[in-house]
């Protein structure tokens, strides 16, 4: 399976669907730089707060910190 860039908004809403997008996306971002060592390891695969998409690589890390959302 060939993943592709997914943005910030929607995998909040995977990971958080109960809420709206832009709060979901706020939710998936605090976690993430809550987590240093996660934060750590996106910004070494060119993670930027600024990002608006996360690459397949990034994605990777996220999964396998936080796990899969669906």
């Amino acid at each position: 399976m060939k993943t592709e860039f997914v943005s910030k908004m929607d995998l909040g809403m995977a990971y958080f669907p109960h809420i709206d997008g832009v709060s979901a996306r706020q939710k998936l971002c605090n976690l993430i730089h809550e987590d240093e060592a996660l934060f750590n390891d996106l910004v070494g695969r060119g993670y930027k707060k600024t990002s608006k998409c996360f690459s397949p690589n990034q994605l990777e890390a996220i999964f396998e910190r936080l796990g899969m959302p669906w």
